[in-house]
């Protein structure tokens, strides 16, 4: 994926400079406990293979890309696909805005947009999916704002801050994204 400009951020490949960025995000129980993902703390050692991962673009079918800030090139968080299957035309998209002070500001928003684009007109996909935690509010009103319809819930998915969580399905269609 080149680089792919929006108006106040832009996707590009993870680059071995982000490892820093990535790690600390990635060691915030704020930013990191409602995703449900990664396991907390995470150690730089981690955070580097992530990225070195990345770099070397070892998995075609599971790929990350940064989010950067348009006006200085600052890394945000990431914005990506998993599971992703030409033949069946879907993948499942996951995304974390990782520096709390970009947070609530329709960043996320923005990088979904502009991801959506590469999915449905560039890569020819059906759907794109996605799985949040019922308790990620944020994170849902982004998603629904982007077109995303809940699609069925899996109970008591995710055990953290001494509770069980639901995981919500997500997905959009080709013919309900606006583009």
């Amino acid at each position: 994926m080149p680089h792919i400009i929006g108006n106040r951020i832009f996707l590009r490949e993870y680059l071995m400079t982000d490892v820093e960025a990535l790690y600390q995000w990635r060691t915030q129980d704020d930013i990191v406990w409602w995703t449900g993902s990664y396991l907390w703390p995470e150690s730089l050692e981690q955070a580097r293979s992530f990225v070195e991962n990345q770099v070397k673009d070892s998995d075609p079918y599971n790929r990350k890309f940064a989010i950067c800030k348009k006006k200085d090139g600052k890394y945000l968080g990431h914005i990506g696909y998993e599971h992703l299957d030409l033949q069946r035309q879907n993948t499942e998209l996951g995304i974390v805005i990782g520096d709390p002070d970009s947070l609530s500001q329709g960043l996320g928003e923005e990088a979904i947009g502009l991801f959506l684009k590469v999915c449905f007109e560039e890569l020819n996909l059906h759907r794109v999916g996605l799985r949040v935690l019922r308790s990620n509010e944020r994170g849902m009103r982004c998603y629904q704002k982007c077109g995303f319809k809940k699609e069925g819930t899996l109970r008591d998915w995710h055990f953290s801050r001494g509770k069980w969580h639901d995981l919500l399905l997500m997905g959009v269609l080709r013919n309900e994204y606006s583009g």
